[in-house]
């Protein structure tokens, strides 16, 4: 008996068959840091998996502050009584 088995452990093999290449060269003899600089720019390209969460409104220097709130004809307080 192993010591993996002896703790209850199992072993456990799965079969992976083979993924495409993230990205092929088809033509040029790219250096070694020029193929790293373009799969960093493609991963990051790429995004992240997590969602981004609820967009945040904020109104904060609006255009619409600069302007006075209407409050109705200049006349019609004049006359209330």
């Amino acid at each position: 008996m192993s010591a993996a088995s002896e703790k209850g452990v199992e072993d456990v093999t799965t079969e992976t068959k083979p993924t495409e290449p993230f990205l092929s060269v088809v033509k040029g003899d790219p250096s070694d840091e020029e193929l790293a600089a373009l799969v960093v720019v493609l991963s990051a390209a790429a995004g992240s998996s997590a969602p981004a969460g609820p967009a945040i409104n904020d109104q904060w220097g609006a255009p619409t502050d600069l302007h006075r709130p209407s409050w109705g004809m200049p006349t019609s307080y004049l006359h209330g009584f």
